[in-house]
């Protein structure tokens, strides 16, 4: 999913995006260290002069870093640990500690979106989240979460508010302890058999260890209303991956004495009853309300006028969870990501959810803390292309072209838009389709009119976003084909569609024998990633590409279809902004 572009925060986002980068620097500095030092040592010029140039940066990144932190600390709950002390370990911790945790997806909960199990405080409640690289907020359901129950929970004043391209919540921002396990979905019927055990065995360099993975102190934000709850279909929430620019809170404590709400703090929720905000007080003066202002009162399940009751309080940004993660020094500052659909497979209409979940084609893999180490999971050379950005996973996307014929350049993003939106593409996980730009789309329906007027009336009537809870007949992608010696699903008469990058070009030593270098990088989508087969129902089939949304900048949204033929790492700790590696996967 992606967040909506916010134009009118008055915390500094520069001074955000300046702290990700000092974070995502330090990552790089201990990557440097720990998976190439040899390889420097052996291959780099002035090798002495390197090694004391990154302890030299990660000494003065640690200094920023400590900064940032501390001000999130300094705005946290009291915990019954000394967090200052906690805070200058995190940071100072050593990778040695650092692991691979290989978690197992499912797509059967988000209508096609990847969610990984994570347990929450003290009861270990589970929770399936989405697992999505357009946000950065940890949020769940409140009634999967249970807080009430929860005996290490620690609230305050802030809420926390996220407004996606389609749907939004709001709600309370506690910190509590959140696990994940390489066995997390053993026991879960609806994903038996995901874990493979065997890995241990054949990769038996790789730390895979199975005790949880626990984050204390972690920010979670609470949904309690079960409208906003729709957003996640039946997922328990999202689990946000992008960086730290995104993952804002509001300090609601002026409003909470104001209004004497007690307990002083935004949970439990004190939004969620119908006129539950007094628009009087929401820019902290002194008046009260009069009969006018009653009339006007609302609550947070109203998510735009709370939005701008929100944008008039006191904003602090969250350091997300996976952030949290590197620096405690419990991962590396990368994660992979490993899908086969972009919705859900259903081979047989008789079937159960849990047999539908139990199809290899509805699992997938999130590699937290691991990449190129995961030989099992991928074969050949990376195709690498740069993170110009890091407030999503921003990418430049020169051109689109459909099979051999010629590319079409990808329109630039408007001025207007470059402080929200920063680029003309994002690499999206919890997008379960592909939005392109008008023009990129009205090129595609060109590209596939140049092979057959018949493809364009077969994906013309998917512009209407509710055909994809239908589909049409599968037969109907196949009529007029020959399919003598083919498969009866091979959907090769279809053009290929090729996506071309910005490509990573560095002045370190590249791994030559393990990616592709070049500054123009092309990854593809196959016709049988951009159509569904046997979705929504048995014999029926959709399309996964849309043009662009009312009132949506210049910028494409390239989500589960792009990557459902490759192996993906957000390599985090690279450069400044981070890179995204794709590699075949392995059959």
């Amino acid at each position: 999913m992606s967040e909506q572009g916010n134009n009118g925060a008055p915390l500094t986002e520069e001074t955000a995006i300046l702290e990700e980068q000092a974070l995502n620097q330090q990552a790089a500095i201990q990557a440097s260290e720990d998976d190439h030092h040899q390889h420097l040592l052996g291959h780099c010029h002035h090798h002495n002069q390197m090694q004391q140039h990154l302890e030299e940066s990660k000494q003065a990144v640690a200094s920023t870093v400590n900064s940032a932190l501390k001000a999130e600390v300094a705005h946290a709950p009291d915990t019954d640990t000394d967090t200052d002390t906690d805070t200058d370990t995190a940071i100072d911790s050593v990778s040695s500690q650092t692991r691979t945790v290989k978690l197992p997806l499912v797509n059967v909960f988000a209508k096609g979106g990847y969610c990984v199990q994570m347990h929450l405080g003290s009861e270990g409640r589970p929770a399936n989240l989405i697992v999505d690289t357009g946000s950065s907020t940890l949020v769940v359901k409140k009634q999967v979460y249970r807080p009430h129950d929860d005996q290490l929970l620690q609230s305050g004043p802030f809420a926390q508010q996220v407004i996606y391209g389609a749907g939004g919540w709001d709600g309370p921002l506690v910190h509590t302890k959140v696990s994940v396990s390489q066995d997390g979905l053993k026991d879960d019927l609806l994903a038996q058999d995901s874990l493979d055990k065997n890995t241990t065995t054949h990769v038996p360099h790789l730390n895979l260890a199975h005790e949880p993975l626990d984050l204390e102190g972690c920010p979670v934000a609470i949904v309690p209303s079960l409208e906003h709850q729709k957003t996640f279909a039946d997922a328990d929430g999202i689990l946000g991956l992008a960086y730290y620019g995104l993952n804002k809170s509001y300090d609601l404590t002026a409003y909470i004495e104001q209004h004497e709400i007690k307990p002083a703090s935004t949970f439990p929720w004190p939004f969620l009853e119908p006129n539950s905000v007094c628009p009087a007080h929401s820019d902290h003066d002194a008046r009260s309300c009069d009969e006018s202002d009653e009339q006007e009162r609302f609550s947070g399940e109203d998510l735009k006028r709370f939005r701008k009751f929100l944008k008039k309080q006191p904003q602090q940004t969250v350091v997300p969870y996976f952030t949290r993660l590197n620096n405690s020094g419990l991962t590396n500052n990368r994660f992979a990501f490993h899908s086969k659909r972009s919705s859900i497979h259903i081979a047989k209409d008789d079937y159960t959810q849990e047999q539908i979940a139990a199809d290899p084609l509805n699992k997938g893999w999130l590699i937290l803390g691991g990449g190129k180490e995961h030989t099992e999971l991928y074969q050949g050379k990376f195709k690498t292309i740069d993170v110009i950005h890091n407030r999503y996973y921003n990418v430049k996307l020169y051109s689109m072209s459909v099979g051999d014929q010629a590319p079409v350049e990808a329109p630039a993003l408007q001025e207007k838009y470059i402080p929200s939106h920063k680029s003309n593409a994002i690499i999206d996980t919890g997008v379960s389709g592909i939005l392109l730009t008008n023009l990129l789309y009205e090129a595609m329906l060109q590209g596939f009119g140049n092979v057959s007027e018949a493809f364009v009336e077969l994906v013309t009537p998917f512009k209407d976003i509710r055909l994809q809870e239908e589909g049409i007949d599968m037969t109907e992608l196949f009529k007029g084909r020959d399919m003598t010696g083919h498969h009866p699903n091979d959907l090769s008469h279809w053009p290929t569609l090729h996506f071309t990058f910005d490509g990573e070009i560095t002045n370190e030593c590249p791994d030559k024998e393990n990616e592709v270098i070049d500054k123009a990088i092309t990854v593809t989508c196959k016709p049988e990633h951009y159509w569904q087969l046997n979705s929504p129902s048995p014999g029926k089939a959709c399309f996964k590409i849309m043009g662009q949304l009312p009132r949506w900048p210049n910028q494409c949204l390239l989500g589960l279809p792009l990557l459902n033929d490759y192996y993906v790492v957000f390599d985090r700790s690279a450069h400044e902004t981070g890179v995204i590696r794709f590699a075949d996967q392995r059959d």
